[in-house]
């Protein structure tokens, strides 16, 4: 019989309809009931991988990922409110993040027997939690969960590290619940690989994951999600009217992460503003990561364009430049990447993930 871990967070009564459940199946062959704390996933994830992303997701695919069957075409479908408990096997799929604390309990099934939790749905979607041990058998078996990230301001990045085995293939399908579009999917090449997968998501919003087999399949796969906010205290600031305030002969530190949130909200820029004499200054950028090629734009109070996009001569070159301000007052800089980001991507962590572009303005 599968198995369903679940953390603390499930109910009174789920739990004792999981009990009752595991007593029913005992005279069957069986039954074991356990809790499960996740483990931090590791970084892995060297192996090749397909990923396929639609042109709504602000998205390239990744080199050698073939396009999946449904050919990118956003999913329109809304879940609608479910039950939480463990006996309906659902989570509130269509209300949206709560911005609590998320579980990271392993939701863990076995080939052997029909799923106890039907989650084949996405209105039936369950907590994606720490990840999941999952057989689905073939094509048509799907496992639907979602992740929900809290409403902090802040770009969030979500790392699936997943295990297959010789007898497992899976497809991951991902899609916004703001507007239904395509994320894009995770299509390992072919049996048995072991490999990580990255999307970066906006702060408040609801993430689905489809699971299901690529193949048939007689053993399981297994993924181990994470997630983290992105370290820059100077969020929100995705355009002119949030630009955060800094001081002239101040370095900045903060980082570049696309906060997908739907198709038409997906603004990477970061924005500052400063009070500057008049006369020459200055801009350095002090540390870029290797992966980001930053651009600089550079206007006055009026949004006349004194700078129009500086770079440096390759992706994590440092460089400079000097501008002069006319008259005394206040001038706004924005920070974007000259090549569009990936919302989701195969292989190792991105170093703009946890390395942050740091600036001053003298």
């Amino acid at each position: 019989m599968k198995q369903n871990h679940f953390g603390g967070r499930s109910s009174a009564l789920g739990s004792l309809g999981l009990l009752a459940a595991c007593a029913l199946g005992a005279a069957s062959g069986g039954c074991r009931l356990q809790l499960s704390e996740h483990e931090p996933a590791g970084s892995g994830g060297d192996r090749p991988v397909d990923v396929t992303t639609s042109g709504d997701g602000g998205a390239t695919a990744a080199a050698g990922g073939a396009p999946t069957a449904n050919g990118g075409v956003p999913s329109t479908a809304h879940g609608g409110t479910a039950n939480e408990t463990a006996q309906a096997g659902s989570a509130n799929a269509g209300a949206g993040p709560s911005g609590g604390a998320r579980s990271t309990a392993i939701y863990q099934e076995d080939c052997g027997n029909p799923d106890p939790i039907p989650n084949d749905a996405r209105e039936r979607a369950v907590d994606f939690g720490g990840g999941a041990t999952l057989c689905p058998t073939d094509d048509s078996d799907h496992d639907w969960f979602y992740l929900d990230t809290p409403s902090d301001n802040r770009a969030h990045v979500i790392e699936l590290d997943i295990t297959e085995t010789d007898a497992s293939w899976v497809v991951i399908s991902v899609t916004a619940e703001r507007d239904g579009s395509n994320l894009g999917s995770i299509h390992p090449s072919q049996r048995g690989l072991k490999l990580s997968a990255f999307l970066t998501v906006g702060p408040g919003t609801r993430t689905f994951f489809d699971v299901r087999g690529n193949v048939k399949n007689s053993d399981t796969t297994t993924i181990k999600l994470s997630d983290w906010a992105e370290a820059d205290e100077h969020e929100p600031n995705n355009d002119r009217a949030s630009a955060t305030l800094i001081q002239p002969a101040s370095e900045v530190s903060a980082q570049l992460i696309l906060p997908y949130v739907s198709a038409t909200n997906q603004q990477i820029q970061d924005w500052y503003k400063a009070e500057l004499s008049a006369g020459k200054h200055t801009f350095q950028m002090t540390a870029v990561p290797a992966d980001l090629l930053p651009k600089i734009r550079v206007t006055d109070s009026a949004d006349v364009v004194l700078i129009g996009g500086e770079r440096g001569a390759n992706a994590g070159a440092k460089f400079s430049f000097t501008f002069n301000a006319d008259k005394a007052g206040t001038y706004y800089l924005m920070v974007d990447n000259v090549v569009s980001k990936d919302v989701l991507y195969d292989g190792t962590k991105a170093d703009s993930y946890s390395q942050p572009y740091k600036f001053q303005i003298d």
